[in-house]
């Protein structure tokens, strides 16, 4: 699956308070999971910020939200105790990023120091990884 050039996908999961109807609403598309804990989405630039602040207010805490666009991704983690870091994924931020991955999920550092190759995964994020973001697989 790959996104068209303003969209971004997501894999929503961790966010039980969030309804379908509710991403409906700000014109997300529920691609995979409708009436499920785990949707697969796509989210149109229009909607980015949007769909950001309702992540931000009803994600769950120990859980992060990532937005793979063709030119980025993003990441939104909301930590135990509620607090809220978003990081776009640059060199810059890639280790901060890792680390974050590992404490929430549990996965070894080792395991999400590659953040493309880590979300390529997910299979509904391997055709963006690899087009866009320089995963090889084999």
């Amino acid at each position: 699956m790959i996104p068209g050039e303003s969209e971004y996908l997501s894999f929503l999961m961790g966010a039980s308070g969030i309804s379908d109807d509710e991403l409906e609403d700000l014109g997300v598309e529920i691609l995979q999971g409708a009436g499920t804990a785990l949707r697969g989405l796509r989210i149109p630039g229009r909607a980015l910020q949007p769909y950001k602040e309702l992540i931000r207010a009803k994600l769950q805490p120990g859980f992060w939200n990532d937005l793979a666009g063709r030119a980025e991704i993003l990441f939104l983690f909301k930590m135990r105790d509620g607090a809220v870091t978003e990081l776009s994924y640059s060199p810059e931020n890639r280790e901060s990023i890792s680390r974050l991955c590992s404490e929430l999920n549990r996965d070894p550092i080792e395991q999400t120091s590659d953040i493309p190759r880590y979300m390529a995964a997910n299979p509904f994020y391997r055709d963006t990884m690899v087009a866009y973001h320089g995963v090889v697989l084999g």
